[in-house]
């Protein structure tokens, strides 16, 4: 399959050649490091909107030294999503699966995500942040020393609403649907600026409510056939989600080219739903016939900073950034079973109530010292204190506690970098970063520390090579980690309601330490006409200290604790292609291609094959994609396919995920300039998700499967802009 690729890539590349004289001009704007607008190209004619934006981003892309793909807020807004994460599908190189974001198919920690360049609070999720709250994506797949190393895989940083052009106001309403789902939003926004001061204020109200079925089975094949075990359960699953996201930025424009800006994100939301599982046991010890859980909480997220930008006579600036975060969440989960003779066999209650406060800043000073660099140096600290109270009741009093758990996360980093010009042809980044991180947490019966440091040394280059116009390649070399996370090093106990090896429970380990990778990059792109791009990168990560969980049997219960095991090795091999039609095709309609393909491999030290894979990794996922315009009609249509498989994550254990194909389109109809409906079919081809867990040791095996239905579903979303 990548031989195939690779030939239809190489192919695309000597038909732009042919073609590329007829084509527009490729972008040849000198190489400005502050603004995208200025590196845009420049055009004989007035441009739309749209082309101008897409020049942007390409020249953005091609002239920066550290690579970043850029994705506006027009594209993620396409196909009317309710949420970011529903649109990070789409996006080039990466895969979604669950809430879990992956760049090389790698999540889990190994992919950075940042909101304005900083960590989320605990409790936020990108499926709570609605498309319209966000100016733009952007994609790092080499680690600068700017952001933290903690990106093995890469970086994801999502930027909220912040640029502001002239007075405008809009209000999005949405509706959506599917077999046992109802969903519906509210977006209002307003920006305006006057003299020295600019506003942006948003607000989006959002509603889900989801009745889906799931149908498991679980069996279990000892060695001794008096212990074998086999059951079905079907489940019934309902659940409902409100809630509300707030953002607002102010922007003054202080003396000479000083700024100041304030820019603030809420999001609150309340959640409730039940879960009935029917269970036939067909062999083995008695199981609930009937286990219910009712559920319900809330969430609620903050997060304030403050931005100076000053620009010294010596042509110096400052930008230096100080925020604060909160967020709360509390949750309920009543659980009883009930025997096939309908007595009861399980009563159990957790209530738990957690809270974040963290405080952080971060700058940057950059200085025009030596001709053709640009230096910088800055800092990042950051505070937080999470606490937790966990009361569970139970029937049983051996499990009943009480468990207040309190942690304190402190971190700083010093970074210097340099973008070195060294000839037009050729410029180089420098980089460097230290970062340390010390935990402390205590609870009943614990209080361990934890303290860790990172230098990482970092090199990008970008060559344009001469006498091709629109051709480059690009190399990295990079020194980045895996820290664990507060919960994998906290040596609490948590106990599953029926203990088996595929439903163990599980513990943390203050001994771990973080994971190390050095990476290399290296890529071709080739710019053949205006919005035209193919590019071929291929990258390796060999990641030190793997930490992986293994299901052990201490006592009379399995547990699932977290280990430094060995190495891991991760190859990567990505095309990208995205072109107007006219480039190919000169009487074509307004139409544009994109398409993105990726290959992974990755083997684990000490997890002997077949699927000795990291991290569940897909070894193949691509996305294709076409939108066109005709006059007032806009019309698109994207597929996304992630490849399932078995995968080995320790000696014992082994996971399957089947392969995913989404195919969803759009229709938008532009009743007037300022009065659109954006009609969206989504789940065309009802890719029900399967998973499995499979234990095996000398004494048998445990495999469970779980089967979840998914239906065609449809959104429509009328949009005002005033």
């Amino acid at each position: 399959m990548p031989r195939r690729l690779l030939l239809v890539f190489l192919l695309a590349t000597r038909s732009s050649h042919a073609q590329q004289e007829a084509a527009a001009p490729v972008d040849t704007a000198p190489v400005v490091k502050e603004s995208a607008a200025a590196a845009a190209p420049k055009e004989a004619a007035p441009a739309t909107p749209s082309v101008e934006i897409r020049s942007a981003v390409n020249a953005i892309r091609r002239n920066e030294t550290a690579t970043k793909i850029v994705v506006t807020n027009e594209e993620l807004v396409k196909y009317g999503d309710q949420n970011v994460l529903d649109a990070m599908k789409r996006l080039p190189g990466v895969t979604v699966q669950g809430t879990s974001v992956r760049m090389r198919g790698l999540g889990n920690g190994y992919t950075q995500i940042l909101v304005n360049g900083e960590r989320p609070s605990a409790g936020f999720s990108l499926d709570t942040l609605a498309p319209d709250m966000v100016e733009r994506v952007e994609i790092v797949r080499a680690a600068t020393a700017e952001f933290s190393t903690q990106a093995i895989a890469g970086t994801i940083n999502i930027v909220l609403k912040r640029a502001v052009t002239k007075g405008t106001s809009e209000v999005k309403v949405l509706a959506g649907g599917a077999h046992g789902q109802h969903s519906a939003s509210t977006n209002l926004s307003t920006s305006d600026r006057s003299d020295n001061l600019s506003y942006t204020l948003g607000a989006n109200l959002n509603f889900n409510r989801n009745t889906n079925p799931s149908y498991g089975t679980v069996v279990r094949n000892a060695a001794n056939v008096d212990l074998n075990e086999n059951r079905n359960t079907i489940s019934a699953n309902t659940s409902q989600v409100e809630g509300i996201n707030l953002n607002s930025r102010l922007n003054w424009k202080l003396k000479g080219e000083d700024s100041f800006t304030w820019q603030t994100f809420a999001s609150q939301g309340y959640f409730k739903g039940n879960i009935d599982d029917h269970t036939a046991t067909l062999m083995g010890p008695a199981y609930p016939s009937l286990l219910v859980a009712d559920f319900n909480g809330m969430f609620r997220n903050l997060r304030s900073d403050m931005n100076w930008v000053a620009k010294f006579i010596d042509g110096g600036t400052l930008d230096a950034k100080l925020g604060v975060s909160s967020s709360d969440n509390e949750r309920f989960v009543g659980r009883q079973g009930r025997s096939t003779a309908n007595a009861l066999v399980l009563d159990r209650d957790y209530t738990t109530r957690g809270n974040d406060r963290g405080v952080s800043t971060t700058g940057k000073y950059t200085a025009p010292w030596l001709t053709g660099h640009s230096i910088a140096f800055g800092w990042d600290f950051g505070y937080a204190k999470y606490h937790e109270n966990e009361v569970q009741d139970d029937a049983d009093v051996r499990l009943d506690f009480n468990n207040n758990f309190s942690a304190t996360i402190t971190r700083f980093a010093a970074f210097v970098q340099d973008e070195w010009d060294i000839t037009k042809d050729l410029s180089l980044y420098l980089g460097a970063r230290w970062e340390g991180v010390r935990t402390h947490a205590t609870a009943i019966g614990v209080d361990s520390g934890s303290h860790l440091s990172v230098l990482s040394p970092l090199m990008q280059a970008l060559y344009k090579i001469p006498g091709h116009k629109g051709d480059q390649l690009r190399f990295a070399l990079t020194r980045t980690y895996k820290a664990p996370g507060l919960w994998q090093l906290v040596p609490r106990h948590f106990y599953n309601s029926f203990n088996t090896a595929v439903s163990p429970d599980s513990s943390g380990n203050p001994d771990l330490k973080p994971e190390l990778a050095l990476g290399i990059d290296a890529a071709f792109e080739h710019y053949w006409s205006e919005g035209a791009l193919l590019s071929i990168a291929v990258s390796s990560r060999e990641i030190e200290d793997l930490i992986r969980n293994e299901v052990r049997l201490v006592g009379d219960r399995y547990v699932s604790a977290p280990y430094n095991q060995g190495k891991a090795h991760v190859k990567g091999l990505e095309l990208e292609a995205k072109f107007p039609l006219k480039a190919v095709m000169k009487d074509a309609p307004n139409l544009d291609v994109r398409a993105s393909v990726s290959r992974n491999w990755s083997t684990v030290d000490g997890v002997p094959g077949p699927g000795s894979r990291l991290d569940n990794q897909p070894r193949l996922s691509a996305n294709f994609g076409a939108d066109i315009k005709l006059g007032h009609w806009n019309g698109g249509a994207s597929f996304s396919y992630v490849e399932g498989s078995w995968s080995r994550t320790s000696l014992t254990d082994s996971r399957f995920n089947s392969s995913r194909r989404d195919l969803e389109a759009y229709l938008l109809y532009k009743f007037t300039p300022k009065i659109q409906l954006r009609i969206t079919a989504r789940d065309l081809l009802r890719p029900d998700n399967v998973s499995k867990l499979r234990f095996d040791d000398p004494n048998g095996s445990y495999e469970s499967m779980t089967t979840s239905p998914v239906r065609p579903g449809w959104r429509i979303a009328y949009e005002h802009k005033l």
